[in-house]
């Protein structure tokens, strides 16, 4: 928990009423996004992502798996997000587990649409090998390691770019005679396909501090928060998932208006993460 003096309290509220933060950004403004790929070499796709004082690293393995009945045209992604206990004193026992069960169940809502996957962001239906028998399970993980606000929107920006560093081995399938044996497959060592990351969305969460909502919030502005919406919008601009946190009650056209700016600010973050991503793996092919 953030402890802060009423004059610390009031001079972060005034700041961001006056769109003039305590670290200078205006209320729809980032702090400085920083991005590594490759950074665990086990995984199939791995990275770490710093945004401000806020430090994420993200992993991707990939194993073969069966389509679910209900769904046997998908393959499946797992997310998982866990809190270092150094990140942030509060992380400490309970507190972390509690944490990051929140924000794995956020992750999952907003990128895969809930937890049976069904109007997924990430493409499901490019995991399966062979419909019915042979699909891709992808396992994603989240480490927060450094905690200075906004973790889920960190969290989904270091997925979308570990799952950009990702490679899934090229499968060769022996289909036998008989519809109901399991096919055979050669799982190459050499071959990797390149995992389209085009619909993956980012997640931007406006933090609503007295009459104003800003992005990007550090650890100190949360602690002044009423109520903050998190939405989760592909390079398209369509709306992909949306939670919601806080105790306060937001009037309908309130969310409706968050929407329609998180849909603007996504844009521009979107493009920079891009541009990020290509610098990252430039100079991984550089090395």
């Amino acid at each position: 928990m953030v402890g802060l003096s009423e004059g610390e309290k009031h001079f972060i509220r005034g700041g961001i009423a006056q769109d003039i933060r305590t670290d200078g950004r205006r209320r729809l403004q980032f702090r400085a996004l920083s991005v590594e790929t490759g950074v665990i070499p086990q995984a199939n796709g791995s990275a770490r992502v710093r945004l401000g004082a806020t430090e994420i690293i993200a992993s991707v393995k990939a194993e073969l798996g069966k389509p679910s009945i209900l769904h046997p045209d998908k393959g499946k992604v797992s997310i998982f997000v866990d809190c270092s206990p150094t990140a942030e004193p509060t992380f400490e026992g309970r507190g972390s587990e509690e944490l990051s069960t929140e924000l794995s169940v956020a992750l999952q809502r907003c990128l895969l649409g809930g937890k049976s996957g069904a109007g997924a962001a990430i493409d499901l239906s490019s995991l399966i090998v062979v419909e019915g028998k042979v699909c891709w399970d992808l396992y994603v993980d989240g480490l927060v390691v450094s905690s200075d606000g906004n973790l889920l929107d960190a969290l989904a920006a270091a997925i979308k770019v570990a799952l950009s560093d990702t490679g899934i081995p090229k499968v060769n399938v022996s289909l036998s005679a008989a519809s109901d044996e399991e096919p055979e497959v050669d799982v190459s060592d050499e071959e990797f396909l390149q995992f389209d990351t085009s619909s993956v969305p980012v997640i931007i969460t406006l933090t609503k501090v007295g009459q104003h909502y800003i992005v990007d919030a550090t650890s100190e502005e949360e602690s002044q928060m009423s109520s903050a919406v998190s939405v989760s919008v592909n390079r398209n601009g369509q709306v992909c998932g949306l939670t919601k946190r806080g105790g306060a009650g937001l009037d309908p056209s309130v969310i409706f208006d968050m929407i329609s700016v998180a849909k603007h600010v996504s844009q521009q973050f979107i493009a920079h993460l891009d541009s990020k991503i290509s610098a990252a793996e430039a100079e991984a092919a550089a090395e």
